[in-house]
């Protein structure tokens, strides 16, 4: 027994909470007609989740609100709850999927449905609310599908029959707990569309993103040129600013060195140029020796004189000589004595003549004093030989002239000596005061010279001052450059740049002309790429990432779309097994409740295929008939039911050949044979048995026995012979108060009561 009770409330007829339990395995519903038998029914349906308002005879849902009575109000809601026993756990959700099964663990299940008159529903499971599609999948996993199978009303049992064969194939796939399956064939194909739709629009974003992709790209592949172009940049500013600025400390330091050097020796030239007074060239001997020039020309003329007197005397002498010469000749009768003595005179004389003559041709003083002495000894010779003879030979007058002149001669030979040595002490006096004179100039020339060899290096060392200068421009030129070039690095690279540097050593080897040439042209080039700023950088890594997220997206939906489309497909063939097996079975069940009905002959079903297309660009589906080949695209299949019964006795085949009893019966047979199948936990039947005759009565009361033995019955009946099989018979009765009560026997108690 699994069914425990039902409750009503507000439901239809019923204003009061009504209570139907079911202990027994058959229980009658009994009742006189518009008491709300059949609203017991429709509660069924109502609790169970039947969204059909035809189905429970109403059009709103303000229609199953009781609306009032004579005495008794309208209420606000409608309310029906029905209570299984789950001792066995045997309610889950996801019944159907085993590894993602979950069991309810509570004792009793009860559903709840609330109806509120604006149409709204609620459904609670023991208290709480839980959506349609979760109590649904619960009650499929006790064999209670969406089709009512298990609800079969008076002229519903026929309709098995007049349902088309597509619908037969529905009524038996929810008898069979398949509709799950289509579920979840309708749902992933629900899925499946939108994950085709998504999958459109996923595609179509990335090809609006291709562009702007391709264009961010570009961008980016400009700026990682740039990022090249900057690192390189970097790294040559770093190596080159190192380079620089050693070199600007060592040529600071050079120039600090030499202008130091230079402004010292210039200081050391410029101190001793002080200690050599600038002098004109003054000749203080120059008075004197003018005086010994004049002096030296008068002695100088007076021994011209002195010696022109001499040569003329010397002349008067030879010419006196040659007289005595001839005279001597002409008075040959001197004696001996006097001729040898005028011929040793006259060697005296010519010796004279010729120490003269030798000294008037002398060029130095020493010879001149040379041959004076000699002059002194013949004079000295002469004047003796003159003494010696003191009686002269008798001579001409000649000879008195002559010796008057070299009396004469003699003077002239002291005085010409007189002259000679004062000539040469004048001479060296003038020398020395020439020799003063020169010594003056020589040191005068000396001091000119040096003075202008101080000057000249002093000049030397401005003339390098002035190249210092430059030089010292040029490196204040070069260290601004160089400042310039460290600040515009700083803010270009930032902090770290200025870090890095101060790490760096500088490379000796650098070419830095070759080196800033090189640095020009990427700087350049990196204005080529100026512009550009991060934020394309920032906008292409979120364009990349989320077409990466797209492309992630088309793979996940792509996988999604084939799981989805596997899912379908095993679905599919898992329906299709599970329904040509169930078909079996019920053919089995089916003959044999007929043969129970009939007392003889033979009911089958078959399985066909019907013809379905699809229009083009269309999802809805068009039977075989009426369609449109021309528009038609591709075509599939669709399982269908047809019911074949061989009456005994009758060449009876055709369903629209039977009788109305006939037709009952072999409805009735077949759908209690499909209840065997998966049999439901209760079975609702609404006087199915009302068109039945008295000996099909007994049948018909057989097989609920029979069917009693699987699932619990509530019979909706004024049958008697259907009313003798139950143990418990509720009645329905219609209150003062315009709402319907029950009533309920249990037959074993009234038995016990009648004894």
């Amino acid at each position: 027994m699994r069914l425990k009770h039902i409750e009503i409330s507000g439901f239809k007829s019923f204003a009061k909470k009504a209570t139907l339990s079911f202990t027994a395995p058959v229980t009658c519903v009994v009742g006189p007609n518009g008491s709300g038998k059949s609203n017991v029914v429709e509660s069924f349906r109502f609790v169970l989740g039947e969204q059909s308002m035809k189905s429970m005879r109403g059009k709103s849902g303000a229609d199953l609100i009781f609306k009032g009575g004579s005495t008794a109000p309208k209420v606000s809601r409608a309310a029906v709850s029905i209570t299984f026993d789950n001792a066995d756990k045997v309610f889950a959700f996801n019944p159907t999927d085993d590894a993602n099964k979950a069991p309810v663990l509570f004792e009793e299940v009860t559903f709840t449905r609330e109806l509120y008159p604006d149409g709204t529903s609620r459904y609670l499971m023991n208290g709480t609310e839980i959506r349609l599609k979760q109590m649904v999948e619960l009650l499929s996993s006790v064999n209670i599908g969406t089709s009512s199978h298990h609800i079969i009303s008076q002229g519903e049992a026929d309709g098995i029959l007049r349902a088309s064969a597509r619908d037969r194939r529905e009524m038996l796939e929810d008898a069979l707990g398949l509709k799950v399956y289509h579920f979840r064939i309708k749902e992933s194909e629900n899925k499946l569309g939108k994950a085709m739709e998504t999958l459109k629009e996923v595609q179509s974003l990335r090809r609006e993103l291709a562009p702007h992709l391709n264009f961010l790209k570009k961008q980016v592949e400009k700026v990682e040129k740039g990022r090249a172009i900057r690192e390189e940049l970097e790294g040559l500013l770093v190596q080159y600013l190192a380079t620089e600025r050693a070199m600007l400390n060592e040529e600071d330091n050079r120039l600090a060195q030499a202008n130091n050097l230079i402004t010292n020796k210039k200081q050391q030239l410029e101190e001793v140029l002080a200690t050599i007074p600038e002098q004109t060239a003054h000749d203080h001997t120059a008075a004197e020796r003018s005086e010994l020039s004049a002096q030296l020309q008068v002695i100088r003329e007076k021994r011209r004189a002195t010696e022109s007197r001499i040569s003329r005397l010397e002349g008067m002498v030879e010419a006196q000589r040659q007289m005595l010469i001839a005279q001597s000749k002409q008075h040959t009768h001197t004696a001996k004595a006097v001729v040898f003595a005028a011929e040793e005179y006259r060697t005296l004389l010519s010796d004279i003549e010729l120490l003269l003559r030798n000294i008037r041709e002398a060029q130095s003083l020493d010879t001149i004093r040379a041959l004076l002495g000699r002059f002194e000894t013949l004079v000295a010779q002469l004047k003796a030989r003159e003494e010696k003879e003191a009686a002269p030979v008798e001579t001409a007058p000649l000879d008195t002239g002559i010796k008057d002149t070299a009396i004469e001669l003699e003077g002239l030979e002291r005085d010409l000596k007189a002259l000679i040595a004062q000539e040469d002490k004048t001479q060296r006096r003038l020398q020395a005061a020439e020799q003063a004179r020169d010594a003056a100039m020589m040191a005068h020339q000396d001091a000119t010279r040096k003075r202008y060899e101080l000057i000249s290096e002093v000049k030397q060392c401005e003339a390098e001052l002035q190249i210092l200068a430059a030089s010292k421009t040029t490196f204040v030129e070069r260290k601004e450059l160089f400042d310039t070039e460290l600040k515009e690095s700083g803010f270009l690279f930032g902090p770290s740049f200025l870090h890095t540097l101060q790490a760096t050593q500088p490379v000796p080897e650098f070419d830095l002309h070759t080196q800033k040439r090189a640095i020009d042209r990427l700087k350049i080039r990196l204005d080529e790429h100026a512009g550009i700023g991060n934020e394309v950088v920032t906008e292409y890594e979120s364009t990349v990432e989320r077409d990466a997220f797209l492309a992630r997206e088309v793979t996940d939906i792509e996988a999604s779309i084939r799981n989805l489309e596997t899912l379908i497909i095993d679905l599919k063939r898992i329906l299709d097994e599970q329904f040509t097996n169930g078909v079996k079975v019920i053919n089995e069940r089916f003959g044999d409740f007929f043969k129970t009905m009939f007392g003889g002959g033979s009911a089958f079903l078959s399985i066909t295929l019907e013809k379905k297309r699809k229009r083009k660009n269309m999802d809805e589906e068009v039977g075989a008939e009426g369609e449109d080949p021309e528009q038609s695209e591709g075509e599939e299949f669709e399982r269908g039911i047809e019911v074949h019964v061989n009456l005994p006795e009758k060449k009876v085949k055709e369903l629209n050949m039977l009788s109305g009893g006939e037709r009952s019966l072999v409805s009735i047979a077949l759908l209690f044979a499909i209840s065997q199948v998966n049999p439901p936990p209760f079975l609702v039947l609404d006087e199915t048995d009302a068109a039945l005759d008295e000996a099909n009565s007994r049948r018909y009361g057989d097989m609920i026995e029979l069917l009693a033995e699987y699932s619990q019955l509530i019979v909706v009946t004024h049958n008697r012979e259907t009313m003798s099989r139950a143990s418990v018979l509720y009645g329905v009765t219609l209150g003062t108060d315009g709402g319907s009560k029950l009533l309920s026997i249990k037959f074993d108690e009234a038995v016990k009561v009648a004894k």
